[in-house]
């Protein structure tokens, strides 16, 4: 059985904030769940009449930069849930950037889609949010 890589790690210490990564990053105060973005890439039909075999044919289409969703400790009107909500009011596409642990950065422009809060009786209070990536998102690895 092959060994597991020495850099592979948990998620503890990756961050998400507004900003491009370097100047003028900042990182939200209580992220607890980071989800990258998954890519996907349509297909696009070329079936003819005389497709062989009566089978279709595909080439592929664009790819869709996906979405980013966060959760976060909730104070609501503050902190994370106030940047949220001023983002999502503002109607506008901004950088956003996903820190990793070894250094890495994934940056994307994005918008908010969905912004939820969460007050279980006997839990912590939860803020979420869900960003549409527009554009490549792009990982640019540690130095």
């Amino acid at each position: 059985m092959a060994e597991t890589n020495a850099a592979t790690d948990i998620g503890l210490l990756t961050t998400f904030g507004k900003g491009p990564s370097g100047v003028g990053y900042i990182p939200f105060a209580e992220a607890t769940e980071i989800n990258p973005p998954e890519s996907a890439r349509d297909s696009v039909t070329f079936t003819h009449h005389g497709s062989p075999d009566a089978h279709h044919e595909y080439k592929p289409g664009l790819t869709d930069g996906g979405e980013v969703s966060i959760v976060y400790n909730l104070v609501p009107g503050l902190y994370d849930d106030a940047v949220i909500a001023t983002h999502l009011a503002s109607r506008i596409v901004e950088p956003w950037c996903i820190m990793f642990p070894n250094g890495a950065a994934l940056n994307f422009r994005g918008f908010a889609t969905a912004h939820g809060r969460a007050t279980p009786l006997d839990d912590r209070m939860t803020g979420s949010v869900t960003f549409k990536v527009t554009g490549k998102p792009v990982l640019t690895p540690a130095a």
